[in-house]
């Protein structure tokens, strides 16, 4: 059953629909007609007004001026009314900010399968990705990579993830990202 099931979410992910919970910076927005054979809408994610913005500012500060997850936290609890923390907390868990950098979805690609059940990275080869970027990109690839941090064993990237969107700047044109 479970690996039916891992087959199924597979499959949704690779048509780009979303199945979990949207990350900070997203919202979901139902597809008209779009239903699962159980009756349930189907999601993709769109970008959360506010919060997008703070998603772009924390790949900037990580990936061009080199802070530290903990200097990150620590700009984003300064201002609150800018950066509002995720969720119902009162303050900006490090943890929050590791896995916001860590996400590969914010480069326009739904996923699953990024990380093992310790949540360390698995290998790129094992990740299911959609065929093609599923919803508007907070940051541009090259920026997602940039920020990782240089011990992650994620140094590897897929193809298909260098080639740019034709014909599109939702993937994220630099004057987009602050």
């Amino acid at each position: 059953m479970t690996r039916r099931s891992a087959e199924a979410i597979a499959v949704l992910i690779r048509e780009g629909w979303n199945v979990h919970h949207p990350p900070y910076g997203y919202a979901t927005m139902t597809v008209t007609g779009a239903r699962s054979r159980y009756g349930a809408p189907r999601t993709r994610l769109t970008p959360d007004p506010r919060r997008a913005l703070v998603v772009q500012d924390v790949f900037y500060w990580r990936a061009i001026t080199g802070l530290s997850v903990e200097h990150i936290t620590a700009r984003l609890d300064a201002d609150h009314d800018r950066y509002p923390p995720p969720g119902t907390h009162a303050s900006w868990p490090p943890a929050a900010v590791y896995l916001m950098l860590t996400n590969i979805k914010y480069t326009g690609y739904q996923a699953t399968g990024t990380r093992d059940e310790n949540g360390a990275f698995c290998p790129v080869e094992q990740w299911v990705l959609s065929d093609q970027p599923a919803h508007r990109a907070l940051v541009t690839p090259a920026l997602f990579w940039a920020a990782q941090d240089p011990v992650t064993s994620v140094r590897r990237i897929p193809h298909r993830l260098l080639a740019p969107v034709h014909g599109s700047t939702a993937s994220g044109d630099e004057k987009e990202v602050r």
